[in-house]
């Protein structure tokens, strides 16, 4: 891949006001190299700055694999500099997904394997096919990374047998501990993301982006930190039209708009 080709596919979504979809496009299995990583960054920092965005779905247009992991040939290549610009260049592009202002729901197809897997921890709702499977495989080409990202996935001691071993878990197994949302069969795949993104996107879009801000915010807090800073949040969307709004429509046994 060169810095002029392009990996993603973005767009509205057809039938489902306010969701931009993304859709990551190199075949075969979507390996994921530093230009693809700069990609992925920006794409995602320009939906951070368009009010319009309600809901993100992510998916992939490869039938092998969501992420089948880093370019293992870029990856030979790398020197001590351009590595550490890769690792810092992939570190920005995980943080932009996981701090988009709007929710982003991973529809996992395929194999989700090491900066794969880091992608879907990232994102705020997970659903999978029934040939979804996670790993982190660095072991096995000699590098390391992703346990951190993984532990948002899975408890501790599975993080560390899944990173010593390169182990493979499938979407149910991520279900049982509620890290998927679902499993259901790949033809009904992106209905089933895009149903969960139409259920969002039917929300006060100030209050899903303020409610994605805090929740980011106190992830790390203790409780008390972490529900002071939300009911601070609160404090501040209630008061907005869009609050108002839905009070009134609940009340009122209607449906919301909030396009006054």
């Amino acid at each position: 891949m060169t810095e002029t080709e392009k990996v993603l596919r973005v767009g509205w979504a057809e039938g489902h006001p306010g969701v931009m979809h993304v859709v990551i496009d190199r075949p075969p299995v979507n390996a994921i190299t530093l230009a693809a990583y700069r990609e992925i960054l920006g794409i995602f920092s320009t939906i951070a700055d368009d009010p319009d965005v309600r809901c993100v779905v992510l998916s992939s247009a490869c039938e092998r694999a969501f992420i089948g992991g880093s370019d293992v040939n870029e990856l030979k290549r790398l020197a001590p500099a351009s590595a550490v610009d890769r690792s810092r260049t992939a570190r920005r592009c995980f943080e932009a997904v996981r701090h988009t202002p709007v929710p982003v729901i991973a529809a996992v197809n395929g194999p989700a394997y090491g900066s794969g897997l880091a992608i879907v921890s990232v994102c705020d709702v997970v659903v999978c096919s029934e040939r979804a499977r996670f790993a982190l495989p660095e072991i096995n080409v000699g590098v390391m990374g992703g346990t951190k990202h993984l532990t948002r996935l899975v408890p501790l001691q599975m993080m560390r047998w899944m990173a010593f071993t390169g182990a493979k878990v499938d979407g149910h197994t991520l279900a049982r501990i509620g890290s998927v949302h679902s499993v259901v069969p790949e033809d009904q795949l992106l209905a089933a993301a895009f149903a969960i993104a139409d259920d969002i996107a039917a929300k006060s879009p100030a209050a899903v982006r303020m409610m994605k801000e805090a929740m980011d915010l106190t992830e790390e807090m203790d409780l008390g930190a972490g529900y002071h800073a939300e009911q601070l949040c609160t404090a501040i969307i209630s008061s907005h039209p869009q609050a108002k709004e839905a009070a009134s429509a609940f009340l009122e046994k209607r449906k919301p708009d909030f396009t006054r």
